[in-house]
């Protein structure tokens, strides 16, 4: 969602600095958003089913070496052990205890030796759904505004205030649960919004100055 308000804010107000009439700049904003979701979809679809497949890989490899060489596996759950804190002969212990029953000694050490787990395995489809409609509910937040407000200035400072305002409300969210300072982790955000959106306004009138469209306040 904050991907979906934050680029569709600079999008807004890129189109606006660059476009002449407000339609224009709707119309490429809708375009931009879909192409976003449908992107972000994707990206998020792709990335983790090749993700996964590489887990389940290591997963598969990781196995095979509890199977056919449990002593060297043995042997590095002990040094991993012993790098965490635990002594050399409390952790034979755990590693002795563990190889009476192999699933568990198989799910340690992907843990503890590869790092990798099952639970690191997510659903492509569903991270894909996921993100493709984060990303368009947190588009509306400037759209919505700028569509509403009939004059293209009036919408753009809508769009703005409403995309501050939540980027605000996500950032003070994030420090709540980072048990961090809200105001700041707020205003942190606060900041990378408003940022985005000169940066966007100044490239699009850029833009326009360069192809020689004049920009005015067009309602």
């Amino acid at each position: 969602m904050q991907d979906g308000i934050l680029t569709t804010a600079g999008v807004l107000c890129g189109l606006a600095g660059a476009l002449p009439r407000r339609y224009e700049v709707i119309l490429t904003a809708l375009a931009s958003t879909a192409a976003g979701a449908i992107s972000m979809a994707a990206g998020a679809y792709l990335g983790t089913r090749a993700e996964g497949e590489v887990l389940e890989g290591e997963l598969h490899r990781a196995r095979d070496e509890v199977v056919n060489e449990p002593y060297l596996i043995q042997e590095s759950l002990l040094d991993q052990l012993a790098r965490e804190g635990l002594s050399r002969e409390a952790g034979y212990r755990v590693v002795k205890l563990l190889s009476s029953a192999p699933e568990a000694l198989t799910k340690t050490a992907e843990e503890k030796v590869y790092g990798i787990g099952e639970t690191l395995v997510s659903n492509p489809v569903t991270d894909g759904i996921v993100m493709g409609l984060a990303f368009m509910i947190g588009a509306l937040v400037p759209l919505v505004p700028f569509v509403l407000i009939p004059l293209t200035n009036y919408g753009l400072a809508g769009a703005v205030i409403a995309t501050a305002a939540a980027l605000f409300a996500v950032g003070y969210f994030e420090g709540w649960l980072a048990d961090r300072s809200r105001w700041r982790s707020g205003a942190h955000f606060l900041a990378i919004a408003l940022g985005a959106a000169v940066a966007g306004f100044a490239l699009g009138k850029l833009i326009g100055w360069l192809s020689g469209v004049e920009v005015n306040a067009v309602s």
